[in-house]
């Protein structure tokens, strides 16, 4: 009676082993996961750096402006680099969504359909940067 409820046992420790995901399935599934967020924040960063570079051209005589968002565009391109080589992202994008708030909020005093385009790209890109 002992060994068939030991082989019982045994029987139930081998099932609940091969349904349990392995090391390699964990961190497949947290790749995945890590890739669509990713890929998510680059896009918004890129279109951020398209928004700006398009925003820098309208804004030539506003010196701030400018400025800003040529930093936004450089904390963008080192955040999507990042993410791109897979990383540690944690701190650039911190610094990217920094910038692309201080960037919005300069951007939000433009009356050109780009800089509103500019700042909203911006808040786009700082909530997702924010998340990583």
């Amino acid at each position: 009676m002992k060994k068939v409820i030991l082989l019982l046992v045994a029987i139930g420790f081998v099932t609940m082993a091969a349904k349990m995901p392995d090391a390699n399935e964990k961190s497949t599934i947290k790749s995945a996961m890590s890739n669509e967020k990713y890929k998510e924040c680059i896009a918004a960063c890129e279109a951020c750096i398209a928004s700006c570079k398009a925003c820098e051209k309208t804004c030539i005589k506003d010196k701030s402006c400018t400025k800003t968002c040529n930093e936004c565009v450089k904390a963008c391109e080192k955040a999507v680099k990042a993410m791109k080589e897979d990383k540690s992202v944690k701190a650039e994008c911190l610094e990217c969504a920094k910038m692309c708030e201080k960037c919005a909020k300069e951007c939000d005093k433009c009356a050109s359909e780009e800089g509103k385009k500019c700042a909203a790209d911006c808040r786009t890109s700082a909530k997702l940067c924010n998340e990583m």
